[in-house]
């Protein structure tokens, strides 16, 4: 899960002007030239790594608005932080306390009608010797002073991959639209960089999801419960794949057969709908239902 946010101002060498927040056993930041407004930052060539080494992401810049000048460089590094976890799959625990402080400043900003609009251009993230990277990466939240809510955007393009299986059969650009609690918020980014399986449930609902390589083209929408802990996980939705032959194909040549089957069984459960295969699910207690087939996972 992401945030976005921005720009203005003199250029001025962060180490001049900000130490990394973070705790040292979570995570350690450094940044090249920071340019301060009173709503944000821009900074030149973020550097996150996590204390062994073994994961990282470095962008050439990042935009970050949406906050006060004292407070926009500590968030600035938490929105950072998530991307990096969220997309590694790195949790830690001496994160937790920390992003947890972050959230709730954001909840509060959420709750009082703010926003957040955060960019990462030219993003790589590694873990190991695996790499993802991003062309561009922009995550927007828009809170709300009456609706329980807050609309927030995600998109992702230019991914290329390297070192990860299956390469060939992930996304080259992919967004989603969801909205989910401001109150619940520090609890969300508390377990994505920190707590992995425990964590007060965050309840998410998807209005849009688009992911696209080649000529496959998949969408869908729906609703999860967010726990932290996969088997606490509850979700249900409705997915579209467009020309799912040919991502079947893409499993056979990537000679990855299990898959390949797995789609193809995927196949005969669909519903046939304007030129697209169908499937509504329903993910709970380690099942996954699809179109009313229960497929245990466990």
């Amino acid at each position: 899960m992401l945030v976005s946010l921005g720009f203005c101002a003199a250029v001025v060498p962060l180490q001049a002007t900000h130490a990394a927040a973070p705790p040292a056993s979570c995570a350690v930041i450094t940044h090249g030239a920071a340019q301060d407004s009173a709503h944000g930052v821009t900074y030149e060539n973020v550097v996150v790594r996590t204390p062994d080494g073994s994961s990282g992401l470095t962008a050439g810049k990042m935009t970050f608005t949406g906050s006060s000048a004292d407070a926009a460089h500590d968030q600035a590094d938490a929105a950072s932080l998530l991307l990096m976890s969220a997309i590694t799959g790195r949790h830690n625990a001496a994160c937790s306390d920390w992003l947890a402080q972050q959230g709730q400043a954001a909840a509060a900003t959420l709750k009082a009608g703010g926003g957040y609009d955060i960019t990462w251009n030219n993003a790589v993230l590694t873990h190991g010797s695996n790499r993802v990277s991003s062309s561009t990466a922009h995550f927007k939240v828009d809170g709300s002073t009456s609706a329980h809510t807050s609309a927030a955007t995600l998109a992702l393009s230019g991914l290329s991959y390297q070192g990860i299986s299956n390469e060939a059969l992930l996304p080259s650009a992919a967004n989603a639209a969801f909205s989910l609690p401001a109150s619940e918020l520090p609890a969300l980014m508390a377990a994505i960089g920190g707590r992995s399986t425990a964590a007060p449930a965050v309840h998410v609902t998807i209005s849009s999801f688009n992911a696209t390589r080649d000529t496959v083209h998949m969408t869908g929408n729906g609703t999860a419960t967010l726990t932290g802990n996969v088997n606490a996980t509850t979700a249900s939705g409705h997915l579209e794949v467009s020309n799912l032959e040919a991502l079947i194909e893409k499993a056979r040549a990537a000679k990855q057969m299990k898959l390949a089957a797995g789609l193809v069984l995927a196949r005969l459960v669909s519903h046939a709908q304007n030129d697209a295969n169908v499937w509504n699910t329903i993910w709970q207690g380690g099942v996954l239902t699809v179109n009313g087939f229960p497929l245990p996972l466990h």
